[in-house]
């Protein structure tokens, strides 16, 4: 970890009776930093604004929090930096009552080199087992309660993939272990609906504007079972903090790495634009 604080303060200690260690009470965002610089620190600001509104959250001062990553940030050429936001500092049981402030955590940490690889040469997809539950109130939500994402990641751990594709219980595809996915089949692009589960990520807004505006491309966003990904033609995942990932492999069938490369270009163009 390169740097971290609490409430603005350089520390590595958190109270035992937060509310974010307890229940999982809090939402958080994950951005990459790019030679000093955190990318859509703008879009990331707004979605812990608007998450913490959805839970009762009390929010923060944005502005402080925005001053100190900023400033942070310039030491370095290539990182990853999280925002935690939690319900504070409570006492024994559900109750949020007592809880005067919430507790803000900022951390820096090294940027994945597996990543620029996996940019390069694409991964090998599986299908998950483990199924996500329903859950509307908390869809596309980045809370802290993430023990879905745990399990999904212990079984990825026990294969030989790269990463997995994972459905929820109705049997719909919702999205990879930490990123979204789009894939590509008849000249459209489609990615899953993200309604009862999973999270909407910034950079899968991202690429349904850009598709959204390239008359060459279409895009829909549909709720799918698993078999109408029989005979796609390519497919990608994407975050934040990986930008986009092809995917050369999904289930053992080897799928083409270039429409997804032009989705690449087309993003890299709107961003300089």
């Amino acid at each position: 970890m390169y740097y971290h604080s609490i409430n603005g303060v350089q520390s590595d200690s958190i109270s035992i009776a937060d509310r974010g260690l307890a229940y999982g009470d809090g939402v958080f965002t994950t951005a990459k930093v790019v030679q000093g610089k955190i990318q859509f620190l703008s879009e990331h600001l707004e979605r812990l604004t608007t998450n913490c509104h959805k839970l009762s959250i009390s929010v923060p001062d944005i502005d402080k929090i925005k001053g100190e990553v900023k400033a942070v940030a310039q030491r370095f050429e290539l990182c990853v930096a999280k925002i935690i936001i939690t319900a504070g500092e409570g006492g024994r049981g559900y109750s949020r009552q007592g809880c005067e402030k919430s507790t803000v955590i900022i951390s820096f940490h090294a940027f994945p080199e597996h990543y620029l690889t996996w940019q390069q040469q694409g991964i090998n997809l599986g299908l998950a087992k483990f199924k996500l539950g329903i859950s509307p109130l908390l869809s596309g939500i980045k809370h802290l309660n993430r023990l879905e994402q745990v399990l999904i990641r212990q079984e990825l751990d026990k294969r030989n993939e790269d990463d997995l594709l994972v459905l929820n219980c109705a049997e719909n595809i919702i999205e990879a272990s930490a990123a979204n996915i789009f894939w590509f089949k008849n000249n459209t692009w489609y990615t899953p609906k993200i309604v009862e589960s999973g999270i909407s990520g910034l950079m899968r807004h991202h690429v349904l504007d850009t598709l959204n505006n390239d008359k060459k491309k279409s895009v829909e966003i549909i709720e799918a079972k698993i078999t109408i990904l029989d005979n796609i033609e390519a497919m990608f995942i994407c975050n934040s903090v990986m930008n986009i990932v092809p995917v050369s492999h999904f289930q053992e069938k080897k799928l083409a790495l270039a429409p997804s490369r032009l989705v690449v270009n087309r993003i890299q163009e709107s961003l300089s634009d």
